[in-house]
């Protein structure tokens, strides 16, 4: 009975507490561990004052920061895994992105110097980003071969993410993947467009106005 001192009776309230929700392209840091503690901090409070509590996780696992790290392990990892490094796969994967990031740099500082073009259009223009704009559309028509890196490349993040999750005694009931996810918020934005709430600038980006607000 000791082990239930302190602790109220059901409540009949159910409460979700959402936390960690990492991206995909790099290990969990210290911010990372303030919000897993904290978020099982409080489940667990929530918990003990009889409220039937839900962990969630929402982990960012698409979109053009996945593809970076995903394009340079392509370009540059020579068949490099975790087994063959002996590196966590969430470290592994984000010494590609860091990577990315490298010869990002090095082509827009070659573009500016050779074409005299301003940095923002160097940028836009550097051929790594826009093979990483490409690698994104592909993932989304889901090509079998991007597809299949993808799911791989995360496959070695998780398994780093679940050694660090057990090392804080941290867990959660259910994890959500932006990847099966996107698809609802994507079909609500091209709604808004028809309707008006929405507007689209000439570099196909979506915005809305909430000056009035």
């Amino acid at each position: 009975a000791t082990e239930e001192y302190g602790t109220a009776p059901a409540s009949g309230r159910t409460i979700m507490i959402e936390y960690s929700s990492p991206n995909t392209n790099k290990p969990l840091h210290l911010g990372h561990i303030r919000n897993n503690l904290l978020g099982y901090s409080v489940a667990t409070i929530l918990k003990a004052n009889g409220h039937n509590v839900i962990k969630v996780n929402l982990v960012n696992d698409r979109g053009i920061h996945i593809c970076k790290s995903m394009l340079a392990w392509q370009l540059y990892g020579g068949g490099e895994t975790p087994e063959s490094s002996g590196m966590k796969g969430d470290h592994l994967v984000g010494k590609y992105y860091v990577e990315f990031d490298k010869h990002y740099k090095q082509q827009v500082k070659e573009l500016m110097a050779e074409k005299g073009i301003s940095e923002d259009e160097a940028k836009r223009t550097a051929p790594i980003m826009l093979q990483a704009q490409e690698m994104l559309r592909k993932w989304e028509a889901k090509d079998e071969e991007v597809y299949s890196l993808w799911a791989t490349m995360n496959g070695w993040v998780y398994e780093g993410f679940d050694v660090t999750y057990k090392a804080l005694g941290v867990d959660f009931d259910k994890v959500y993947y932006e990847s099966q996810t996107y698809l609802l918020g994507k079909s609500l934005v091209e709604d808004g467009l028809q309707k008006g709430v929405f507007f689209r600038k000439e570099d196909n980006s979506v915005w809305i106005d909430l000056e009035a607000d």
